[in-house]
């Protein structure tokens, strides 16, 4: 008989700033980026197996005192949005909830399902609050083994997933100072850097989101692939030494095109890629720039393209152009300023007209792969026995992240039932890909 997972939500707090933010730094402005940001949480899930020197109630007291002292340099956290142009610094909190769960870790680790996964956040991804309510959510949920899945969301519009990373490190780093552990110090630039670089737009403010990302009923499946295996096939005399991340986006992408042509084969497939702009810059700012700080460029596999113009090396060869056009054309645009904002006023409307059309199958890629989070976000119980992104609702979403200890890349993939069911069949993917294999290492929980 399979036993139904429950999480009980057993207490929930309201976490502020261990000193009161000085009455000069009570507001931040957004940045233009922060303003078009799409109305959600970034989130991540952080599974940790059992410790015997540290129980599951102390662990969430040391989350809450370190969330607490980080919060006083990350206070912009703890405050609320104003009107879409500044953030309220008013320490009101984030909010902290602690959850048990009635079965062991490992009923997650063998099977990882993201319906189940998303139990084990404090919020839906998708809730209108990232832009009204609590910008930062925490949930600790126990398992009954002395398990810890640490689910934390992080409101899009202050935040992209490498400011979501900076933040996490910088909680570990404060956790384990007060478990008595030595760490690194992280040195932060300014909050605002980005708003001084790109101001807020009045005009933005009363404005509807640009971006709107889809949804519809959808299922979100984990893939885990070796880009070892797959580097090789991609290399051409175009791009002899393609990344990874590039090799596995374009065989994935590849299969999805494919699988959505079965059934209207006359469509065009479009890939937006995302790609962090900090040190794409004229001036490159630091990689710890809090803020949303992201692109894209697009590539296009054209109407009834034959299996020549989907080969992976020609897929990849088009990524590194359409790549290096966007970063030769675009980002020399964004100097500050009235043109720089501008320009990215003009990226996103070209960006949600392209996703709302209807008109080409879109597909939105980012990767998550290369944040270090697996070594960084050691809270003083060791590291992460698995990172995950738990998936998004929103359809042709394409999701990549490393994969504990490294070498391998999960994909997490958002597709209607109809192009999901025609992937089951693609054997190319089948051959490179495992269907959500057992999470290394789950035996240890």
């Amino acid at each position: 008989m399979t036993i139904e997972l429950k999480v009980q939500v057993v207490a929930k707090e309201t976490i502020g700033p261990s000193s009161p933010t000085p009455h000069h730094l009570r507001s931040v402005k957004l940045s233009v980026f922060d303003q078009l940001a799409p109305i959600l949480y970034t989130s991540v899930l952080l599974f940790y197996t059992s410790n015997a020197n540290t129980s599951s109630r102390h662990r969430s007291s040391c989350l809450k005192s370190s969330l607490s002292n980080v919060l006083t340099r990350f206070y912009p956290l703890a405050g609320r949005i104003r009107d879409n142009l500044s953030v309220d610094c008013d320490d009101g909190g984030a909010e902290f909830v602690d959850a048990k769960v009635n079965l062991p870790l490992s009923h997650i680790l063998d099977c990882p399902c993201p319906v189940l996964l998303r139990k084990l956040l404090p919020i839906d991804m998708e809730s209108p609050e990232a832009s009204a309510g609590c910008l930062l959510l925490v949930q600790a949920n126990a398992f009954g083994c002395g398990g810890l899945a640490v689910g934390v969301c992080v409101s899009h519009k202050i935040a992209d997933a490498s400011t979501l990373s900076t933040f996490i490190k910088a909680w570990s780093a404060a956790s384990a100072e007060l478990l008595g552990n030595v760490i690194v110090d992280i040195e932060f630039p300014p909050l605002d850097t980005a708003s001084a670089r790109f101001p807020p737009q009045v005009e933005l403010a009363a404005m509807s989101p640009t971006v709107v990302l889809p949804k519809a009923r959808c299922v979100t499946r984990r893939y885990v692939l070796d880009p070892a295996k797959i580097t090789p096939l991609a290399a051409s005399e175009a791009v002899p030494e393609p990344t990874q991340v590039e090799a596995v986006v374009a065989l994935v992408w590849k299969c999805v095109a494919r699988a959505s042509r079965t059934n209207d084969p006359r469509r065009p497939s479009l890939l937006s890629q995302a790609v962090n702009l900090r040190g794409r810059l004229a001036e490159p700012l630091p990689e710890t720039t809090v803020g949303n700080f992201v692109g894209g460029f697009k590539v296009e596999i054209p109407p009834q393209a034959d299996e020549r113009e989907m080969e992976l090396k020609k897929l990849v060869s088009d990524m590194r152009e359409a790549k290096r056009e966007y970063f030769e054309n675009y980002t020399p645009r964004l100097s500050g300023g009235g043109v720089s904002c501008m320009a990215i006023l003009e990226a996103a409307t070209e960006f949600a007209t392209l996703i709302n059309s209807g008109a080409v199958d879109f597909y939105n890629c980012s990767s998550w792969c290369g944040l270090g989070l697996y070594e960084a976000a050691d809270f003083g119980w060791g590291r992460p026995a698995w990172i995950s992104s738990a998936g998004v609702e929103y359809k042709n979403s394409i999701v990549l992240v490393d994969a504990r200890g490294g070498g391998l890349i999960e994909v997490w993939l958002t597709l209607s039932r109809g192009d999901m069911d025609a992937l089951d069949a693609d054997e190319e993917l089948l051959r490179f890909a495992s269907l959500n294999p057992t999470v290394c290492g789950s035996c240890i929980a």
